[in-house]
């Protein structure tokens, strides 16, 4: 793939001159998964927090900023912790279609993906409950569901646990409001954004084999 990684210089930058002019279909392939896995292993990488857009009870578009957890590139699946009461729960019980969207100002790539998301509680989200540090554990001690309308300014969490991590034991009992959700991908558009001209480029999966073709930005 034509180098993103600036060689001599400290970390991605955008793609200009020669490297944008020799981006070809497989390079922008792989970049969508060089993103995801870079998202779901660097906790300082501004792909660890993208948006996830699903459809809510109204009809409407619902977007948010979700924390990206877990690649698995053979299976193209994410996964993402929240809250089993939250609003997004019900919309993708509802319906599973949704769409997750990255930005990495660093290479000046956007990167949208489609296709549906699965929330799972209880038994099948125990290994996701048991790999989350206890600070992320905290938030799912919060007294009432996300959204709920509130008098005055608050996290929600009971006033013992405000400012703290609390002990695992305590922490436990947040584990009935804790979901994993799996949303896996069929589609990928991938936009590098040039002062030189743009690339845009869109893979499918229609079956094991990836399609793929360039799209005028």
């Amino acid at each position: 793939m034509a180098s993103d990684s600036g060689a001599g210089r400290a970390g991605p930058v955008p793609f200009e001159g020669a490297a944008l002019r020799a981006l070809t279909l497989a390079d922008m392939a792989a970049l969508a998964f060089v993103l995801l896995e870079e998202g779901a292993a660097d906790a300082g990488s501004p792909l660890r927090k993208p948006a996830l857009a699903t459809l809510s009870a109204r009809g409407a578009p619902a977007v948010r900023t979700v924390i990206l957890r877990k690649f698995d590139a053979p299976a193209r699946m994410l996964e993402l912790f929240t809250d089993a009461r939250s609003a997004k729960i019900a919309e993708l019980a509802r319906e599973p279609r949704a769409s997750m969207l990255f930005y990495d100002p660093r290479r000046d790539v956007q990167l949208r993906l489609t296709g549906s998301a699965v929330p799972l509680t209880g038994a099948p989200a125990a290994d996701a409950w048991e790999a989350a540090g206890l600070p992320s554990r905290r938030a799912y001690l919060a007294v009432s569901a996300p959204g709920t309308a509130s008098e005055s300014p608050t996290s929600g969490l009971p006033p013992e646990v405000e400012g703290i991590v609390p002990s695992a034991e305590r922490l436990e009992e947040g584990r009935v409001n804790f979901a994993l959700i799996r949303f896996g991908f069929d589609e990928a558009d991938l936009v590098v954004l040039s002062r030189s001209g743009h690339r845009r480029a869109r893979i499918r999966w229609p079956a094991d084999a990836p399609s793929l073709e360039w799209l005028v930005p």
